[in-house]
């Protein structure tokens, strides 16, 4: 392909352009100059059939599957032209040759690389034809340098052609990887926009619950008064409720405090948010098998925790709160892979990724964020977290995580 080859039927009218300008150009020389070439009228009769000839290929290079064959004859009409008027005007003398190199030069304006050797190749071919018509009466020099000239000619062409493809498909490959990158850099600031709006409606319910907190201990102190037997053991569950909801709270509108410790051994934190969500979801069974319970890795207790319950939590809601799930750890070389599998009716292909985009979701009520915020902190510490059909069916989380 050349660098014109995005709009091949303007560079094929450029073409045929430049070639009729040069044997309109040929024609009026010959004509001016028939007594020293020897050939008048004849030139006419050529560059006519030439005319002719070239329109039919410009007609046919618009039809669907004609395009290639079309410019492929016209490169063969070129250069039978040329050579007829030179075989007219004195044979491998004649100016004409000239027209030969160009058709080497327009070769590299329409084929590829192999197209310029073709068309050299049928240059000198041509100038053989017209010396075998001549009965070889030139000088055997006179043959050697003109064979020898279009053959450095369409060498030259060759070199500048491939420079100048090589040099395309750079900055092709260039420009994709600046098409990719942007693509990424604008897929990471709508996440940002995204988490965003989110931490400002957080911030909203953390400030609307802190307020709401204050008004439910009014109340509590209203009725504590009258309060008694059963009564106050409600009255001591919703104080404990109050306490909760007043400390997520300041959690949302505070600053994160210290992990503390970020490393964690991965086997007791998983067994215990698997504890955990059994006792919310009772009617799902987990069986927790592998070789990795004992690895430790370089993330907080706390995220990893909160990065399990999450996967666990999802797979029990594509299981709709009942049947079996699996765990397992594995030790891959200095990595810790954790597979969560889940009965469900699993995720389709185009969607397998979707799923960690923010506030994306597939179930009626969710918010989705819980699987972004689960890859964002594993990527935090250096890990990643992925998804896969299940081979019986269902869907696998993939937890990944160096191992110290």
């Amino acid at each position: 392909m050349t660098a014109a080859s995005s709009e091949p039927g303007l560079v094929f009218d450029r073409v045929l352009f430049l070639r009729h300008l040069a044997i309109f150009a040929g024609a009026v020389l010959a004509y001016t100059q028939q007594s020293q070439l020897g050939i008048g009228t004849a030139a006419v009769a050529i560059v006519a059939a030439s005319a002719s000839l070239n329109l039919v290929c410009s007609f046919l290079h618009r039809r669907p599957g004609l395009a290639r064959a079309s410019e492929v004859a016209s490169s063969v009409i070129g250069v039978g032209c040329w050579s007829a008027l030179a075989t007219l005007s004195g044979g491998v003398g004649s100016p004409f040759i000239a027209g030969l190199w160009l058709e080497i030069v327009l070769a590299a304006m329409m084929f590829a690389l192999t197209g310029i050797v073709a068309v050299t190749l049928a240059s000198i071919l041509g100038l053989s034809l017209i010396e075998l018509w001549h009965g070889f009466q030139s000088p055997g020099m006179t043959i050697a340098l003109q064979s020898g000239f279009l053959a450095g000619m369409g060498g030259l062409t060759y070199w500048i052609a491939r420079h100048a493809l090589r040099r395309e498909q750079h900055l092709v490959r260039e420009r994709d990887q600046l098409d990719l990158r942007l693509r990424s850099l604008g897929e990471e600031l709508e996440q940002q926009r995204a988490v965003g709006r989110l931490g400002e409606n957080v911030a909203r319910l953390a400030h609307g619950l802190k307020n709401a907190v204050h008004s439910l201990r009014g109340f509590a102190s209203l009725i504590e008064p009258s309060a008694g037997g059963r009564a106050e053991a409600a009255l001591a569950g919703l104080r404990a409720a109050i306490d909760d909801l007043e400390a997520l709270a300041r959690l949302s509108l505070e600053d994160a405090p210290d992990a503390g410790d970020r490393r964690c051994e991965a086997g007791g934190v998983v067994k215990r948010a698997v504890e955990d969500v059994s006792l919310s979801h009772p009617k799902v069974s987990w069986s927790l098998a592998g070789d990795g319970g004992d690895l430790r890795v370089a993330m907080p207790e706390r995220d990893l925790f909160e990065v399990v319950v999450i996967v666990l939590r999802n797979a029990v809601e594509a299981m709709d709160g009942r049947g079996h799930g699996e765990v397992e750890l594995r030790r891959l070389d200095r990595e810790l892979r954790i597979a969560v599998a889940d009965e469900g009716p699993g995720i389709a292909q185009d969607r397998l990724e979707r799923i960690f985009d923010p506030g994306y979701t597939t179930k009626p009520g969710g918010s989705g964020y819980g699987l972004f915020l689960a890859r964002r902190l594993l990527a935090e510490a250096g890990g990643c977290l992925a998804a896969r059909p299940g081979s019986g069916g269902g869907t696998v989380m993939e937890l990944s995580l160096p191992a110290l």
